[in-house]
C-alpha cells in the first residue's frame, strides 16, 4: 500500500507545474451591503479580494440560505476560501417558499456582473436546505459553471445535470440524507460532473472543509489555483481513505477514495486508483456495511409512513411512549449506522409536524388537532423557536 501512495504521489507530482497547489495568500474586504438595481428590494451581502487584479476576472459564487440571512451564508463561504480568488455574494430576500425566485436570482447574478470582475464563465450558485433547492433549479436552467448543495441533493432529477459541475453536501443524520445517498463507486465513468459526500451531523451548514472542496471542484477544470488543489486534494482524500480504514469506518472510508478518484487528473493516477477501488468493493466487510445503511434507508422509508399515518388523527399517549423509545435509540445506540437512522427518524418528525401545524395555523388552527400536534411537537424540538410562535398563534386563535 505504501508503494501505491509512494507512486502515485510522484506521479501527480509530475503532473502539477505549481508548489503542490499553493495559492498565493487572499483576503477578503469585510461584507458590504448592496441592492440590485431592476430590483432594489432585494439586497445582499458581498465581499471580494481585498486586492483585486484589475486586469483579471474571477469566479462569483452566489449563496442562498434558507432564512435569508446573507451575512450568515456569506461568512460561512468567507472563512472556508480565505486564499481563494473569488468574489462572493449572498441574498437577504431569497428564503424558502419564495416565489419568483428565479427571476430574483437572474437579478442578483446580472448585478453582481456589472460591479464586479467576475467571470461570467464560472458563476457558482450555491446554498443550504431550501437554498440549495433553489440554487439547484435555477442552476439547471440557467448557464453556469457549478451547482453546490448543502442539506439537500438532486434526487431524481440528476438526470438534467448534462453538463454542469454538482456538489451536494449532507450529514449522515440529516432528514434529506436519503435524497442524495448513493451506493459508492456507482457509474463513475458518468459521473465526472457529479460529487455528493457526507459529514456525520445532522440538518446544518456543514464544516468549512466541505465548502471549500465543493468550490474547488466546480472549478477544478477552468484554471489556477483550482486545478492544482484538486489534485493536491486528492492526494489528501487517499491518505485519509487509508487512515478511516484502519479506523474500519468503512463508509467515510469509500467515500474519501471515490473523491480521490474524481478529484484527480490524468489517466495513470486513475488507473492506480482504480485498482485500490476495486479491491475496496471486493472487501466483504465493506458489502456487509453498504447492506446495512441500505437496509435501514428501506426501513426509514417505511417508518416515516407510518409515523405520517398516526399523525392523521394522534394519539399523544402513544406518541409519548413512541418518542421515549426514539430518544433511548438515540441516546443509547453505539453503532454509527443505527444511530444515524435514528437520529434522521427525529429529524423527519420535526419537519413533518413544523409543516402539518404551519398548515393548520393558517387554516385558523383546526381546534384540538393542531393542539394535539403541537404537544407531540414539543417533545422532539422543545428549543424550538417555532414551538413559541405555534403556541402563541394557537393561543389567538383561541
Amino acid at each position: 500500500m505504501q508503494g501505491t501512495i509512494l507512486l502515485f504521489c510522484i506521479l501527480t507530482f509530475l503532473s502539477c507545474k505549481t508548489d503542490h497547489g499553493k495559492s498565493v495568500p487572499v483576503k477578503f474586504r469585510n461584507p458590504i451591503p448592496g441592492s440590485c438595481i431592476l430590483e432594489p428590494d432585494h439586497s445582499y451581502y458581498v465581499t471580494q479580494p481585498d486586492q483585486p487584479d484589475p486586469r483579471k476576472e474571477i469566479p462569483l459564487i452566489v449563496v442562498i440560505d434558507p432564512h435569508g440571512d446573507g451575512l450568515t451564508a456569506l461568512q460561512k463561504f468567507t472563512d472556508a476560501l480565505e486564499d481563494l480568488p473569488v468574489v462572493i455574494a449572498a441574498s437577504n430576500k431569497l428564503r424558502n417558499n419564495y416565489p419568483g425566485f428565479e427571476i430574483s436570482l437572474e437579478h442578483l447574478k446580472n448585478d453582481l456582473l456589472t460591479k464586479y470582475p467576475v467571470d461570467p464563465q464560472r458563476i457558482i450558485v450555491a446554498g443550504f436546505s431550501g437554498g440549495a433547492r433553489m440554487a439547484f433549479h435555477y442552476g439547471i436552467k440557467n448557464p453556469v459553471q457549478g451547482i453546490i448543495m448543502f442539506g439537500a441533493g438532486p434526487g431524481e432529477l440528476m438526470n438534467r445535470i448534462q453538463n454542469k459541475q454538482i456538489y451536494a453536501v449532507s450529514g449522515t443524520r440529516d432528514f434529506n440524507f436519503i435524497e442524495q445517498y448513493r451506493p459508492l463507486f456507482t457509474d463513475i465513468p458518468n459521473r465526472s460532473n457529479y460529487t455528493n459526500d457526507y459529514f456525520r451531523g445532522t440538518h446544518s451548514w456543514p464544516p468549512e472543509r466541505y465548502i471549500r472542496e465543493a468550490v474547488v471542484f466546480c472549478l477544478r477544470e477552468t484554471s489556477e489555483p483550482f486545478r492544482s488543489l484538486s489534485i493536491e486534494f486528492s492526494r489528501d482524500f487517499l491518505r485519509e481513505s487509508d487512515s478511516l480504514k484502519r479506523e474500519n469506518d468503512l463508509l467515510f472510508a469509500g467515500k474519501a477514495l471515490e473523491k480521490a478518484l474524481n478529484f484527480t487528473a490524468g489517466d495513470q493516477q486513475k488507473k492506480i486508483l482504480s485498482g485500490q477501488i476495486d479491491a475496496f468493493e471486493s472487501n466483504p466487510e465493506w458489502t456487509a456495511c453498504r447492506q446495512k445503511i441500505e437496509n435501514l434507508l428501506k426501513s426509514e422509508e417505511r417508518m416515516k409512513q407510518f409515523f405520517a399515518e398516526n399523525l392523521t388523527d394522534p394519539d399523544t399517549a402513544w406518541w409519548s411512549k413512541e418518542l421515549n423509545s426514539l430518544f433511548t435509540q438515540i441516546r443509547d445506540c453505539n453503532d454509527p449506522a443505527e444511530k444515524d437512522y435514528y437520529y434522521r427518524l427525529k429529524g423527519f418528525l420535526g419537519i413533518y409536524l413544523y409543516s402539518k401545524i404551519n398548515n393548520l395555523l393558517q387554516e385558523n388552527g383546526s381546534g384540538d388537532h393542531a393542539d394535539r400536534l403541537i404537544r407531540i411537537y414539543e417533545k422532539v424540538e422543545p428549543d424550538s423557536e417555532d414551538l413559541i410562535k405555534f403556541k402563541t398563534t394557537r393561543k389567538g386563535h383561541g
